[in-house]
């Protein structure tokens, strides 16, 4: 589903939460992708950023707690441990609160002497804040195919949707309910 039209720090939100493809394991930030992909999605120039391994591996550690807390957002169980361990990463990352102006109003910023995965960690925690506020973070969800988990913003009027996809994961799921009620005997032809 295409991200237009829904608040930026929504966008950034889904865009961080799903640079791990779940079904295949590909992570952009486990490998040399991630200070390209740092860069553009920080908004730098300099797409050769130096990041440190400790550092891509906080930013993941971060990543896969937000991803649990999207999928609870879907009735999912998710992990607490995982979940502490994002709280982990956000707790020792030093954030400066900046008051704003008339253009901007309060917002969080890693210093400016911080490295790249430090403003990305700033940049993720001023984003789940502002989505929270806004109250749209009920509607960030993890799919609830188990071999899917990749993050949307559930657009439905009732909030609702349970798959990333109805055409994939959705389909899938409903035909394997259909499958099971045959087996059982609950369906008649």
């Amino acid at each position: 589903m295409t991200m237009e039209g829904r608040p930026e720090p929504v966008q950034q939100l889904v865009a961080f939460i799903n640079t791990r493809h779940c079904p295949d394991g590909d992570d952009v930030l486990a490998d040399g992708r991630a200070p390209g992909w740092l860069a553009t999605w920080l908004g730098r120039d300099d797409a050769e950023l130096s990041v440190e391994p400790d550092a891509l591996l906080a930013l993941r550690n971060l990543r896969e707690g937000m991803r649990e807390l999207a999928a609870a957002n879907n009735g999912q169980q998710s992990d607490t441990d995982v979940i502490q361990g994002a709280a982990t990463v956000l707790a020792s990352a030093p954030v400066i609160l900046q008051l704003g102006d008339n253009q901007q109003g309060p917002h969080l910023v890693a210093d400016s002497a911080a490295d790249p995965a430090r403003h990305a960690v700033a940049a993720v925690a001023q984003s789940y804040l502002t989505v929270r506020a806004s109250g749209d973070w009920a509607r960030v969800k993890s799919c609830a195919a188990a071999d899917c988990r990749w993050v949307y913003f559930d657009t439905s009027r009732n909030r609702s949707r349970r798959w990333c996809d109805m055409t994939n994961c959705g389909n899938r799921a409903k035909n394997r309910t259909w499958r099971e009620r045959v087996r059982s005997g609950e369906h008649a032809d």
